[in-house]
């Protein structure tokens, strides 16, 4: 059988219990090598046996870009590179994603002298998936490294396209249908995002759920053989709450270079408000958004009546 690799990196929202939660979770989970065959054959519609010889590249030294949260392993020449994202997709992606398969290509699979030869080395074939699970509906399932060229693409250029599935709890989507553990997991998150819409800390929401998870038999011989360590699975980067921050300071700026340049005041105002409803329709927390976006008390007064 060919031998190949699979990348797969990680990417999340979370808080106190240690934002990486889902990332760190997400990859220990797909570590094991049932599972990471379990996952390809979901997103590739492929029926590998559970017990195809694979094997993982999970950074360390001999990693350029050294990033902790990345999976990669060897399977039927495909390099599959997975991210998974929570809260809204991230339009770099295919920027983000460009560097960690050169590095993976470079550092153990092409044999750099071989590259002087004048017979074609060849290479796994790349494929690109981000696993979203966040509240806004897709506006597209590609994303396309051209999509940032600053000129129009041309002949003898470069491509790098992304495809984006929804593995939100209930979305119908195939892979979670073909992929016991990937539904598990999106089980699991759903869940602790429920109880923490319901009032519960997130280290609360986290126990409770995989507690809940376990009494439903759901990722049971995993949670039980980790529980302390998912429960403290909390050493993440980027936060629902630090995500939303950052989009509404991108916001403001955005706000502030359309006003200046129709030199309208007023306009910046309106503008802000707008946002700011976004955001609060998107589940931003109302402190956050006025400190951010510096509005007026009547504007907070009808966002307080808007959002009561």
């Amino acid at each position: 059988m060919a031998k190949g690799w699979i990348l797969i990196e990680q990417i999340s929202v979370e808080q106190k219990s240690n934002r990486k939660f889902k990332d760190t979770f997400f990859r220990t989970l797909f570590l094991e090598k049932a599972r990471a065959v379990e996952l390809y054959n979901a997103l590739e519609d492929t029926d590998f046996p559970l017990d195809t010889p694979i094997q993982f590249f999970t950074g360390g030294d001999r990693s350029l870009t050294r990033r902790n949260n990345d999976l990669a392993y060897t399977i039927n020449d495909q390099l599959l590179s997975i991210a998974d994202h929570q809260a809204t997709i991230n339009p770099n992606m295919p920027l983000r994603m460009l560097p960690i398969a050169t590095d993976i290509l470079y550092t153990w699979q092409v044999d750099k002298k071989k590259l002087y030869r004048s017979t074609l080395l060849t290479i796994p074939t790349p494929k690109f998936y981000v696993l979203y699970n966040g509240k806004e509906k897709l506006k597209s399932n590609i994303l396309r490294l051209s999509d940032a060229f600053r000129f129009p693409n041309h002949d003898f250029s470069m491509e790098l396209t992304v495809c984006v599935v929804d593995i939100s709890h209930n979305s119908g989507e195939k892979a979670l249908q073909r992929s016991p553990s990937l539904e598990g997991y999106a089980y699991l998150v759903e869940n602790i995002r429920q109880r923490m819409n319901s009032g519960a800390n997130r280290d609360e929401a986290i126990t409770q759920a995989v507690n809940h998870c376990i009494e439903k038999n759901i990722l049971y011989e995993f949670l039980t053989a980790h529980y302390k360590e998912v429960c403290n699975m909390f050493d993440y980067t980027v936060t629902y709450e630090e995500e939303m921050a950052i989009r509404i300071e991108e916001a403001v700026e955005l706000a502030t270079e359309r006003a200046m340049e129709k030199g309208l005041e007023q306009g910046l105002e309106q503008g802000l408000f707008v946002s700011a409803i976004k955001f609060m329709q998107n589940g931003a927390k109302l402190s956050d958004v006025v400190r951010t976006l510096g509005l007026s008390d009547a504007q907070v007064k009808e966002l307080e009546q808007q959002f009561a």
